[in-house]
């Protein structure tokens, strides 16, 4: 009892300083006011028209039903530096992006990870070297006849509570107002940067303000289970941060689609009422988005082989329902911004392999049919990986755009019949 009540206390300490530093945090905030001596740099790229149409209308008269994720890629990276090709796929190409949209797809996210390239305060430079490859991209994605998403990727990356790699850092905001202050301001900058380069695109590019923000407990830490306000505070602060960023840049910015996480960008948080969506100076502009691998021993550990049941697809069913009433039925689109499932490889073992793809299979129809079926627009993770001991999504040969197996071509072909 003596030991429960010093754990109790010491927990009781641990909160109010939690506690202490979450109110303080919040009451004020960082001078976002800054202006820089030097105008950011933009895009030379013709000013483009852009339809006035509310994102609702403009992804239902675009024919927007599916999409895929160009992962590991300009997200990757190495030493807190963000490349291209660190994570073993080759430079984006246009054979790739055209193999892309001719295999039926209608949207490309393009996950873009910036640190390594943001200069020191006040004013945070992206290199201009960044922005170009970046932009090179994202033309070649329009080129092929693709929307396009780009946002801020592994800038937040936090593998776990132990570990964190990038510098946009849910856990250090809330535990220390000053941290909060210097990781606020350096986001606001960063998105200042993106969105005056691109202020001349039209509606066809969305910006998405972060991916997959967590404190490295991904929605299981104790800390965020007892006091999750603190964290979903600032989350939804740097949403409407963002938001008043990118409106406030210039050019097309004014009315630009923006794509909104919840935390963790799951789909409980997203439909929590905690998830508040940014007050917007344009109506009808924005996109909720999450992202699905569920169950997680299936969709992304791969640890189990069979998948399928009427049970498991009634879990879908009730994870993906809610969405129309909350959104859908109030004209807000919702994207599902990453889903998939990943390959599972047992040389030794030929009938489990076989069980293995047949559920995968199963499963990726089911979560786009079910996708169509309510009115979200799924988007398939695709890191490139075919082999090894990481997590194998890949579908397309990078270098030359087309499927990279027979089985790959079967599971794009049903992707894209499910939601037409």
């Amino acid at each position: 009892m003596t030991v429960r009540k010093t754990l109790f206390a010491a927990l009781a300490i641990f909160i109010l300083l939690l506690a202490a530093c979450g109110s303080s945090s919040k009451a004020t905030g960082p001078d976002l006011n800054f202006v820089p001596a030097v105008p950011y740099a933009v895009r030379d790229y013709p000013l483009e028209t852009v339809s006035g149409k509310t994102a609702f209308q403009y992804l239902k008269d675009e024919r927007i039903l599916s999409g895929w994720n160009l992962g590991n890629t300009l997200d990757s990276y190495n030493n807190g530096i963000a490349g291209e090709t660190l994570w073993g796929n080759p430079f984006v190409n246009q054979e790739l992006l055209n193999g892309v949209k001719a295999a039926g797809f209608d949207i490309i996210r393009i996950p873009v990870t910036w640190m390594g390239h943001i200069g020191n305060a006040p004013d945070h430079r992206i290199s201009l070297r960044r922005l170009e490859r970046v932009a090179e991209v994202v033309e070649m994605a329009h080129a092929a006849g693709l929307k396009v998403i780009i946002n801020v990727h592994h800038d937040g990356s936090t593998p776990d509570q132990g570990i964190e790699h990038g510098w946009l850092s849910l856990k250090k905001s809330y535990r220390n107002q000053t941290d909060y202050h210097e990781i606020t301001y350096r986001f606001a900058r960063v998105w200042d940067q993106i969105a005056a380069y691109f202020q001349n695109y039209g509606d066809w590019l969305i910006f998405e303000s972060f991916n997959e923000l967590h404190d490295g407990g991904w929605g299981h830490s104790t800390e965020f289970k007892m006091f999750p306000g603190f964290q979903l505070d600032i989350l939804n602060n740097w949403n409407q941060i963002f938001t008043d960023r990118v409106r406030a840049s210039g050019g097309n910015n004014a009315t630009r689609f923006l794509l909104i996480p919840a935390y963790c960008t799951i789909p409980a948080q997203t439909l929590a009422d905690s998830f508040i969506l940014p007050n917007d100076t344009v109506p009808d502009k924005l996109i909720v988005t999450f992202h699905y691998y569920d169950p997680h021993d299936f969709g992304i550990e791969g640890r189990r082989t069979n998948w399928g049941t009427q049970e498991d697809r009634q879990i879908t069913d009730n994870d993906f329902a809610p969405f129309k009433g909350r959104y859908i039925d109030r004209n807000i689109p919702v994207i599902i911004g990453e889903c998939g499932a990943v390959l599972q490889l047992y040389p030794n073992d030929p009938a489990r392999e076989a069980r293995a793809r047949q559920s995968r299979r199963d499963y990726i129809q089911h979560v786009f049919v079910t996708a169509k079926k309510y009115g979200l627009i799924p988007v398939y993770w695709d890191n490139g990986l075919t082999r090894g001991t990481g997590e194998k999504f890949g579908l397309f040969d990078r270098r030359t755009g087309q499927p990279n197996s027979s089985d790959s071509e079967a599971l794009i072909r049903m992707m894209i019949n499910a939601v037409r």
